[in-house]
């Protein structure tokens, strides 16, 4: 990843639907909250879970202080549409025990730490994502 921090955020937070709505702009329009994603990314960069979750803190702090909490959909959303999370869930295979063995595919070999991140970031936004973006898309009506 070659090129400025700033830029890579701002692409990365556009790619998931950030410009499309008023509420969503907030998220690049306003410089800290826009710096709490950035944090995000170096938290992710050297796959620091703790890190991560502080960043996630630190970003629902700043969008709920904008009445717009809302937003920290994005914030899962870059968690987990990352390396980190699993790109392919192959078929279920039955095990001799009668169990079920599911396999998953990476984009690239991942650390257990950085897939404690992509999983924790698919938890939450499985949990509260269609709440949240809901949510979102409501600013544009």
């Amino acid at each position: 990843m070659q090129g400025s921090i700033y830029i890579f955020v701002k692409r990365k937070l556009i790619s998931h639907g950030v410009d499309r709505t008023p509420d969503g702009r907030v998220t690049i329009e306003n410089k800290h909250l826009f710096l709490g994603f950035v944090r995000l990314e170096r938290a992710v960069r050297i796959a620091d879970f703790d890190a991560v979750q502080r960043a996630v803190k630190i970003i629902d702090g700043r969008a709920n202080a904008l009445g717009k909490r809302h937003l920290i959909v994005f914030a899962y959303m870059y968690l987990y549409f990352s390396d980190a999370t699993p790109k392919k869930t192959l078929a279920d295979v039955k095990a001799d025990d009668g169990g079920v063995v599911r396999t998953v595919e990476y984009r690239r070999a991942v650390t257990p730490e950085e897939r404690l991140i992509g999983d924790w970031g698919q938890l939450c936004f499985a949990r509260y994502g269609d709440s949240l973006l809901r949510a979102v898309y409501a600013s544009t009506v």
